[in-house]
């Protein structure tokens, strides 16, 4: 039986690239780009978590702009099959370089990816490419 995990994300969309994290699943071993974003944390809002989720993953402070899109899919990570609800949001860049270290021991890296490739970049999920697309593109 799938874990119920609620989540945020941000979209954050600079010029013509996207902000992506490139995280490593502690089990598989597998690395791959995401959007910043993780668990929403008792006493905050599903904003709130997307733009803490990024500042830790990727160190670039962000502000959300309007509703979430909001997708339910399961996803496996760590070993684990979740029943994910999450929050995506799209972002703004408050300021052009990072203002602190990433603090997450899961994260390779993070990357700037050009508009144009972002579906390739995100192929492994469809759940989640399409959430991202929608949100990048408009």
């Amino acid at each position: 039986m799938a874990v119920p995990r609620l989540r945020a994300s941000t979209v954050c969309v600079d010029g013509d690239r996207l902000l992506l994290v490139r995280l490593r699943d502690p089990k598989s071993g597998k690395a791959r780009l995401f959007p910043p974003g993780g668990a929403v944390e008792k006493g905050e809002t599903a904003a709130q978590a997307a733009v803490r989720e990024t500042l830790e993953e990727t160190g670039y402070s962000v502000r959300v702009q309007g509703p979430a899109r909001v997708d339910n899919y399961p996803f496996v990570w760590g070993g684990v099959e979740y029943a994910c609800e999450t929050h995506f949001f799209r972002a703004v860049l408050l300021a052009p370089n990072p203002t602190k270290p990433v603090q997450e021991p899961i994260v390779v890296g993070i990357e700037w990816v050009p508009l144009t490739g972002v579906a390739a970049a995100l192929d492994f999920d469809p759940n989640i490419r399409e959430s991202v697309l929608a949100l990048a593109l408009r």
